[in-house]
């Protein structure tokens, strides 16, 4: 796990069983998400809005793949298991499925980043594995994996303020929507969502 990760563990003394605070999730998700950018050894940069999630994905070890599933509703999977080595050269891999969108699928990926940080205890020798699907109830460790990762995606700040200039502009609510899932490279669903996550209806 890197340094920025363990960092943030011992920060919670690697328990997070209590922690599910969604505005305490999203300041974390922006500190953590510019720990990685300002770092120099990982070479990492936004273009425009986009977070590098990917290339953030491969800082923390992960080898990422697609695969067309025959489950239609499983979006995405992570695994951390010794038994991996052998089949994908990395014993931390998360495989996404290929008949979603790009936006959906980097949506995807940073869910499952938010079950590692979460979920995984960085000094277990333990196996991980978890799947995201579409169809199935959110609970509590769901419900906290999706903000974090739209948190991660569209921090709050640089997505207020991108609002709030389109909306300065003139553009109609519509036009804002597509307008910031194209800038922040994230599903209009997703942007639909931070929208009233932030409070930004009401401005």
């Amino acid at each position: 796990m890197c340094k920025e990760l363990l960092n943030y563990q011992k920060q919670h003394e690697k328990d997070f069983s209590n922690f599910f605070n969604l505005k305490e999730i999203d300041s974390d998700a922006e500190i953590l998400l510019n720990q990685f950018l300002n770092n120099p050894e990982y070479g990492l940069s936004r273009v425009s809005n986009k977070t590098p999630i990917i290339e953030i994905a491969k800082a923390m070890g992960f080898k990422i793949f697609t695969a067309r599933f025959n489950d239609r509703n499983l979006s995405g999977t992570i695994g951390i298991s010794k038994k991996l080595q052998g089949k994908y050269g990395s014993d931390k891999v998360i495989i996404l499925n290929n008949q979603d969108t790009d936006k959906h699928i980097l949506f995807t990926l940073a869910h499952e980043i938010a079950h590692y940080i979460f979920d995984y205890i960085s000094d277990s020798s333990k196996e991980y594995s978890n799947s995201y699907r579409t169809d199935e109830s959110k609970n509590d460790s769901e419900i906290r994996a999706n903000r974090f990762a739209a948190s991660f995606l569209m921090p709050a700040s640089s997505f207020s303020n991108a609002y709030r200039a389109l909306l300065k502009d003139g553009f109609d609510k519509e036009a804002i929507i597509k307008k910031l899932s194209d800038d922040f490279n994230v599903p209009e669903t997703a942007v639909k969502i931070r929208i009233e996550e932030l409070e930004l209806n009401n401005e």
